[in-house]
């Protein structure tokens, strides 16, 4: 295939994936803070941890159910214009947020940011890979995946510190201005480019696998919502309840595995090899989301930190991603995926077991200050942990089947995770509601550390995640140890000797 603009100086490329990078960066920007700024929002619109969770939730939930419709809008009106639109709607939603007056505005809002999100994150590899000639594909996706942990650690490190002076409301009001940036340098270089416009009007939607996935997703957050949540419903409903919602779900997967051509193609897990590295990603994904929503309360409340240095405490992680990156994509090519990823998992069960510990009240400062050192540590650990597997996992996924179904997975791959993530984020915070007698308490001053972590409360959370990590690296250490799991398909067609 020849390159789409030869005739582009080499700067132009770069001056247009910098223009896309920085609205990349904006979504991540948001995602990597709003855990961070939690604790501040239940405090100023006095919420119960129960309640504030859906501010976190709502966004990767809603990501996770758009990422398909996402990628079928750019194949049908062209992924210029649908990404542009994109970023349009996540400017003006996530900075409207900002001006949220209560809770139901605030998740209004997060949602629609987040459709717009799902535009962005979907299609502005696509536009690279259109424009960009193929000798610099490479570079350039490379570039866009430091973008990304870029922006999760400037949410964790500038987010707090934009807490600290200004309050939650400017992690978001930010938006206005870098939005405003990225779709003006943007809209000038695509229409530079001459990339040409690649709707497709005869283009079929699956409207039924949208509507089934809304509904079997939706279905499996309200059974784990409503059995931690202690509901006061008669036994008889909710099992009534939960019944019909497990039908829902079995409906949705019959839909999904009965078609060649679905919503998320999940037809495609019979893979044996596919359908492992999945669960396996799905179940470390919840587990990184009880972990992600919990341990900013803890440091906000229990050690006592500002936003802004509790981000910079959390920032460990992030940058032990990004420095561990390089060494896990090729360990995973010398060592063998499966290798790597029992190593990764090997890792995380570590730091996992080590938040076990944690107590749920610390009075002395000097006390304070070690357990502050040991969260990042742990922070550092779980962060090279996860890196090793993802790296591996995905790495596995993508060679697991042939060539064209490749795009289908990598989207999956992303629905997987923003699901694991908000499925996580809600177990950890009816969990605690559950245990912690907080219920019905909004008064920030009543609702004191020792209601949303009573004793014992880590022992028995992370204690059941340690256990699970176990037993996923026994497992991922008994499979077979193999260099390379491309099917003959693929070798085909990527000439591979």
């Amino acid at each position: 295939m020849p390159d789409p603009q030869p005739k582009l100086p080499a700067s132009f490329y770069w001056t247009m994936l910098i223009g896309l990078q920085i609205c990349v960066f904006m979504c991540t920007f948001d995602s990597g803070v709003v855990n961070l700024a939690l604790p501040v929002i239940r405090e100023q619109l006095h919420l119960t941890l129960s309640e504030v969770k859906w501010v976190a939730i709502c966004y990767t939930a809603t990501a996770a159910l758009t990422l398909p419709v996402s990628a079928w809008l750019g194949r049908r009106f062209g992924i210029q214009r649908m990404f542009l639109t994109g970023v349009v709607i996540f400017t003006l939603a996530s900075g409207s947020c900002g001006l949220a007056w209560d809770l139901p505005s605030l998740i209004t809002l997060r949602i629609i940011a987040a459709m717009g999100a799902s535009l962005i994150l979907s299609l502005n590899k696509v536009i690279v890979l259109r424009v960009f000639p193929r000798a610099m594909h490479g570079r350039a996706l490379g570039f866009a995946g430091t973008t990304f942990a870029l922006g999760i650690l400037s949410g964790l490190g500038v987010g707090g510190i934009l807490i600290h002076l200004w309050s939650w409301r400017s992690i978001f009001l930010i938006s206005f201005p870098i939005g405003l940036i990225g779709l003006i340098w943007n809209s000038i270089m695509i229409k530079r480019s001459g990339i040409k416009s690649d709707a497709s009007a005869g283009l079929v939607f699956d409207w039924q696998g949208m509507l089934w996935m809304g509904a079997g997703f939706g279905a499996l957050v309200w059974i784990v919502n409503h059995w931690l949540s202690n509901s006061d419903d008669p036994l008889l409903q909710s099992l009534a309840t939960t019944l019909i919602g497990i039908i829902v779900i079995a409906g949705w997967l019959r839909h999904e595995l009965s078609r060649e051509e679905s919503f998320l193609h999940l037809g495609l897990l019979r893979n044996t090899p596919l359908g492992y590295n999945f669960m396996n990603g799905f179940s470390v994904r919840i587990l990184m989301g009880v972990t992600n929503f919990i341990i900013p309360f803890y440091l906000q409340s229990v050690l006592l930190l500002t936003p802004a240095k509790a981000g910079l405490v959390l920032a460990s992680g992030a940058i032990s991603m990004g420095i561990i990156g390089p060494f896990a994509g090729a360990m995973s090519d010398r060592r063998g995926m499966q290798k790597t990823i029992a190593l990764g998992l090997a890792l995380m069960t570590l730091g996992i077991i080590g938040y076990i510990s944690l107590p749920t009240s610390v009075d002395n400062p000097a006390t304070r200050k070690l357990f502050i050192i040991g969260i990042i540590g742990l922070q550092a650990l779980i962060g090279c942990g996860s890196t090793f597997f993802s790296a591996a996992n995905t790495n596995s996924c993508l060679h697991s089947i042939s060539h064209d179904h490749q795009a289908s997975i990598a989207g999956l791959l992303s629905v997987n995770l923003m699901a694991g993530s908000a499925l996580g984020s809600t177990f950890a915070g009816e969990f605690f509601n559950l245990i912690g007698g907080a219920k019905h308490v909004k008064d920030a001053v009543a609702q004191t550390t020792s209601l949303i972590f009573p004793p014992h409360a880590f022992s028995w959370l992370f204690g059941a995640c340690a256990v699970w990590l176990v037993l996923l690296t026994c497992y991922a250490m008994m499979r077979p140890h193999t260099t390379t799991s491309l099917s003959a398909e693929y070798q085909e067609n990527s000439h591979v000797k």
